[in-house]
């Protein structure tokens, strides 16, 4: 059963302010002179799974095409959904909109390494079939309705964690197949992003090595008539795919990489969180459990990775990601060693923005971030398109839940986007302790105070903001500035030694 709180979720922002969709009409990129905010989405959330199946599909990875939550690392304010029901996807939609998404990234990458296979049409790629019809068909219901919708572009693969002998031809039917379904149906002509005039379609495509021997490859195997094509990479900063062209799904460093082409920024990825992934003979290595993974640190990181949207202006940005909610299980995780966790792991190493519960029970972890995220990503977005111009953004970095500090010294540290402070004030337990701060470090000192829970609290002076980054409820333009805090809660346990 789907919970949907629908009746207590706060509004969305009125869509009509927003010029870059218009109901009726298509999107081309090209005629945009800013950036297009795109959100990697997931529909393959089916709810007649047996515990501990993973739809018919036969090996072991860390990707699956139906989920069914057992190994989310939080848990929806809408619930444990299904995919097949449109409330959700139209609760989804009011969120997009409020945010001020303009494109959504389908993922479809794990078609060609399923059991019954994809050309069969049954099992977990069917229902993921039928999960991206009804968002598509909902979607077009919606723009003649007169409402706006982000404007959709699939990510296929040729095959995951590398290749598959045959992915070309394969992935070829897959792309026939959307041709004859969707982007050559004139019901369904306003729905995609256009680039060069043509429907965008993107190609995930892991190769660590000879990276633009390999996409010169599969550019030569393609046959995608009518359609943009861009292939899409991970792990940049490490195999330069972005010289060939590359777009990226997710980087191993929060600093994500930029493609140009043409001399132009025109893709780079914005993520809460990241990690490294090397791919080995005997598979992947990295991952949440890998010491340089990041982990959300209270936005810090986030704030960070847009800074490098923020330099470079890029054509197309993808935010790394709304909705994954799965993972692997203790002890199978890839790798021979079954310890690299590629998907979602717990709250603090994973990177899904909905909103989420902040009391239930996941697999891994008790609670959530609630609307923090999702009023982080509006704030960021509102500042990076001028919506509030003079705005402050700030995070405070330091130990993450269940957070227990044992020694004496605690070094905290921040980031800031947009209007510079004049200086930082830092409080704990409401009680100011320093002021006159300046850069963006701080060791506070706790001895002396006393066990148990405590809180500190950051003050950006000399500046404001117009978002209130709550956790409890969806924040909204204030007309008023607002003071620019951010805050953590700990626990004091110092060591007896």
């Amino acid at each position: 059963m789907v919970l949907l709180a629908l009746t207590v979720l706060a509004r969305a922002s009125d869509p009509a302010a927003d010029s870059r969709i218009r109901p009726g009409h298509k999107l081309e990129a090209d005629h945009v002179s800013g950036s297009l905010i795109g959100m990697q989405y997931e529909n393959f959330f089916v709810h007649d799974l047996p515990t501990g199946a993973n739809g018919g599909l036969s090996g072991s990875g860390p990707f699956y095409p139906v989920v069914n939550w057992e190994t989310a690392e939080a848990i929806p304010i809408l619930g444990k959904y299904d995919s097949y029901n449109v409330d959700v996807i139209k609760k989804h939609t009011e969120w997009f909109n409020h945010l001020g998404i303009d494109w959504i990234l389908i993922d479809w990458t794990n078609m060609l390494w399923s059991t019954p296979p994809w050309e069969a049409h049954t099992g977990g790629t069917k229902d993921l079939e039928e999960t991206a019809d009804l968002f598509i068909k909902t979607y077009a219901e919606m723009d003649r309705q007169g409402k706006r919708v982000p404007r959709l572009v699939f990510m296929l693969s040729p095959g995951n964690g590398g290749t598959a002998p045959d992915g070309f031809a394969r992935v070829n039917t897959i792309i026939a197949y959307l041709k004859s379904h969707y982007f050559d149906r004139p019901e369904y002509k306003n729905l995609w992003l256009y680039y060069g005039g043509k429907p965008l379609l993107t190609l995930l495509y892991y190769v660590p090595d000879g990276q633009c021997a390999a996409v010169q490859k599969g550019e030569n195997s393609i046959v995608a008539p009518g359609l943009t094509i861009r292939w899409m990479g991970t792990q940049l900063q490490n195999n330069h795919g972005e010289s060939c062209g590359m777009w990226s799904w997710m980087d191993g460093t929060i600093r994500q990489v930029v493609t140009r082409r043409d001399g132009k920024p025109e893709e780079t990825v914005v993520a809460p969180a990241c990690f490294r992934m090397d791919i080995a003979k005997d598979g992947p290595t990295g991952g949440w459990r890998d010491p340089s993974a990041t982990g959300r640190d209270h936005g810090a990181p986030y704030i960070e990775s847009w800074k490098v949207a923020f330099e470079n202006r890029p054509k197309f940005i993808q935010i790394h990601q709304w909705n994954e909610f799965a993972g692997q299980k203790d002890g199978e995780g890839g790798g021979p060693k079954h310890d690299f966790f590629g998907d979602e792991y717990n709250v603090e190493f994973s990177e899904d923005i909905e909103p989420t519960q902040t009391g239930a029970v996941s697999y891994r972890d008790r609670g959530g971030w609630g609307y923090y995220y999702l009023n982080l990503t509006k704030a960021l977005i509102s500042l990076y398109r001028g919506e509030t111009p003079g705005i402050t953004v700030m995070a405070l970095s330091g130990p993450s839940a269940p957070a227990i500090v044992k020694e004496n010294k605690l070094p905290l540290s921040w980031k800031t986007i947009g209007a510079a402070p004049t200086s930082f004030t830092l409080k704990l337990d409401d009680a100011p302790v320093a002021s006159g701060i300046h850069g963006e470090t701080y060791t506070l000192d706790l001895s002396g105070i006393a066990e148990g829970k405590h809180r500190v609290e950051l003050v950006a002076e000399g500046a404001y903001t117009r978002f209130d980054l709550t956790s409890e409820r969806l924040a909204e333009v204030s007309a008023e500035p607002l003071p620019v805090t951010s805050s953590i809660e700990f626990t004091f346990s110092p060591d007896p030694r």
